[in-house]
């Protein structure tokens, strides 16, 4: 086993269980443990003496992860949940080395333990906090302004442009801590090597399953990483990222500013010119199955980056399918529709070995730049019958 910490610290006021957590440790390896009930205690220990682990307990865990954070702001924290059905709130991502959940102690404990001493942890500098901006200085501002006009696919959960491995803007769900945990993790396995693009998987804790990471430079030593989900094709990754890189870019070496208005990206990778974005509906036949949803997602998914359209949002209910989807120049929605429907028909056809049709003849169809709202899917419920054209 590398090597590990050797100074924890454990605040958890049931006994029983900080017994037991600290025979696991024990087992792990050789630690040096101070076990207390309290907060005040807690604070006590670091004042005396820095830590390098400590396992806090979930209930008020943001006070406690604030006040011990305040007293050692590079204290890594794994949260202590008594179920696994305890909702860890989002604000704990980026913020928490781990979440250890109580009847699993003796599983998973050898394995975060050494996640939890390597991951990449951000710790914000007091200098880097106050440091004054000058003319020669990157204006973030309007990196910031350029990265929020980009409206990118559903699947893509964030935008995180970096120089090396500090963060210097961000787009999307993520939270800053977030962002800048995966600026670190990207930037200090990105300066060893000459990717010209890389692809990893992150977990994030606080947040359920991996992340998709897509990196790609932009010079001359500028990082732009796409944060989505696994089930991303790379493909629409790379289109979005080099149509991206490109904008960020520009803004950074001061050869282009925001031009205040959204803009989109092809399947080439070039800005939307030419490309329509059409939200799309139709209904099955019967409603569908649950067991459903994840095969015909996955149909869409390959039908669009087959055929040269971006696909933005996928909405599966029991009595409709609705799309927003980018499709090649020269196209309209009467082939978009002829596309998906057939496609993904056939496709669940092949893959459960039957021969019948899924989808009720005709759809709704209408330019559009976001999703159709769920009041205007319960009017297409309700009224929408054919081919409707706005």
């Amino acid at each position: 086993m590398s090597k590990m910490a050797q100074d924890i610290l454990i605040l958890e006021p049931d006994k029983e269980f900080a017994d037991r957590l600290v025979q696991a440790l024990h087992e792990v390896g050789s630690f040096s443990i101070s076990v207390v009930p309290t907060l005040k205690e807690a604070c006590l220990h670091l004042v005396q003496s820095p830590k390098d682990l400590a396992f806090v307990p979930i209930a008020e865990g943001g006070k406690i992860t604030r006040s011990l954070r305040a007293i050692q702001p590079d204290l890594r924290l794994i949260l202590i949940t008594p179920t696994a059905d305890v909702d860890i709130p989002v604000t704990y991502s980026g913020r928490v080395q781990g979440v250890l959940i109580k009847p699993l102690l003796a599983v998973d404990l050898p394995a975060m333990m050494q996640e939890a001493l390597v991951q990449p942890f951000y710790v914000r500098e007091s200098a880097e906090r106050d440091e004054p901006r000058t003319g020669q200085a990157l204006d973030t501002a309007v990196l910031v302004s350029t990265m929020h006009q980009a409206e990118m696919g559903h699947f893509i959960k964030g935008a995180i442009f970096a120089r090396e491995h500090k963060l210097l803007a961000y787009w999307g769900d993520l939270n800053e801590r977030e962002c800048a945990t995966v600026a670190l993790h990207v930037g200090k396995s990105w300066s060893d090597t000459a990717y010209l693009e890389r692809l990893q998987f992150l977990h994030l804790p606080a947040r359920a399953g991996d992340l998709l990471l897509y990196t790609c430079q932009t010079p001359p030593h500028f990082l732009l990483t796409l944060v989505a989900l696994p089930e991303t094709p790379v493909g629409e990754l790379r289109r979005y990222a080099a149509s991206l890189a490109a904008r960020l870019g520009d803004v950074a070496g001061g050869r282009a500013q925001p031009t205040g208005q959204s803009f989109q990206f092809a399947a080439n990778g070039e800005n939307v010119h030419g490309r329509v974005t059409f939200a799309i509906v139709w209904r099955p036949l019967e409603p569908m199955a649950d067991a459903l949803t994840e095969p015909l997602r996955q149909a869409l998914l390959r039908l669009a980056g087959a055929n040269g359209c971006v696909l933005n949002h996928i909405t599966i209910q029991p009595d409709l399918v609705h799309i927003l989807v980018t499709c090649p120049p020269g196209r309209d929605a009467n082939w978009i529709a002829a596309l998906f429907k057939s496609g993904s028909e056939q496709t669940i056809q092949q893959e459960y070995g039957v021969v019948v049709s899924l989808w009720e003849a005709g759809f709704y169809a209408t330019e559009a730049t976001r999703p159709l709202s769920q009041a205007e899917l319960d009017l297409f419920l309700e009224y929408g019958r054919g081919e409707i054209r706005d």
